[in-house]
C-alpha cells in the first residue's frame, strides 16, 4: 500500500528578530506563509497540505489557502519550550502514520519537494530520514582562533583538499511521523543528505534575511520568466 506524504508548515505568530516575517508581503502581494503553501500545491506531491499553529490569524490564512490547519498548544509556540517536546506534540496531531515533509515557511527559495521524496523512497532501509544541507569546503576556527576542520600554518591546504562539511538548513526534513515522534526530532541517525544550492538554502531569520530572499526570489522568477519568453 502506498504511503500517504503530507507537508508540515509549522509557524509561530511571534518573531523575535523579524516582526511577523511569515505575514508581511514577501513577494506578489503575498507573505511567506501564503507562498510557502502555493508551493507545496503547485508540487503535486501531497495528500494533505497542514499548517500547525496556534493563531488564529494563522488558522484563517490556511482556511483561505485551501489547506488544513492542525491547532497547537500554546505552550508549544513559546520560544523557551524544548523542541523535542513541540516535536513530539506537532507529530501528536498529524492523523495517521503518514510520511512527513517539514516545510518551513522561512525557507522560500527551496521547491524541489519532489525529487527529495523520490530519492526518500528510493533510500529504502539504507536511510531512516532525509534532511537538505548545504555541503561546505571552508576553513573554520573556533572561538579560540583554533581550526576546526584544519591546521593554520604555512601548510595550509587548498579549500578542494579539505573534508567536507554539511550545514543543516531548513529546507526540507523527511520521515515517518511515528519515527519522528518517537526521534523527537526532524530526523533520525541515518539520514539521507540531500544536497542544496546556496540560494535554496537561504533562511530567513533576519531583517537582511528578509530583503535578501526577496531580492533573489525576484530576481529568479524575472531570470525564468524571461527564459520562457524567448520559446
Amino acid at each position: 500500500m502506498k504511503s500517504e506524504i503530507v507537508a508540515l508548515v509549522p509557524v509561530r505568530e511571534g518573531s523575535e528578530r523579524v516582526k511577523d516575517k511569515n505575514f508581511k508581503v514577501f513577494v506578489n502581494g503575498k507573505s511567506l506563509l501564503e507562498l510557502k503553501i502555493d508551493h507545496l500545491r503547485q508540487s503535486n506531491c501531497f495528500d494533505h497540505i497542514y499548517v500547525s499553529s496556534d493563531s488564529e490569524m494563522v488558522k484563517k490564512i490556511a482556511i483561505d489557502n485551501g489547506v488544513e490547519y492542525l491547532p497547537r498548544a500554546n505552550e508549544m509556540c513559546q520560544s523557551n519550550i524544548i523542541w523535542a517536546d513541540v516535536v513530539e506534540h506537532i507529530m501528536g496531531t498529524i492523523p495517521g502514520d503518514p510520511i512527513v515533509t517539514w516545510a518551513l515557511a522561512t525557507s522560500p527559495l527551496f521547491r524541489n519537494y519532489s525529487e527529495a521524496l523520490r530519492i526518500f523512497f528510493d533510500c529504502g532501509v539504507e536511510h531512516d530520514s532525509l534532511v537538505a544541507v548545504l555541503p561546505k569546503k571552508s576553513f573554520f576556527l573556533n572561538k579560540y582562533g583554533k581550526g576546526i576542520n584544519y591546521n593554520p600554518g604555512y601548510w595550509h591546504p587548498y579549500s578542494q583538499q579539505l573534508e567536507t562539511y554539511y550545514e543543516v538548513t531548513g529546507a526540507c526534513y523527511i520521515g515517518r511521523k511515528s519515527d519522528m515522534a518517537k526521534w523527537k526530532y526532524w530526523f533520525g541517525i541515518k539520514p539521507y543528505l540531500f544536497e542544496v544550492s546556496s540560494r535554496e538554502s537561504v533562511d530567513v531569520d533576519t531583517p537582511d534575511d528578509f530583503q535578501f530572499a526577496r531580492d533573489i526570489y525576484v530576481a529568479s522568477n524575472i531570470n525564468i520568466q524571461s527564459e520562457e519568453n524567448k520559446h
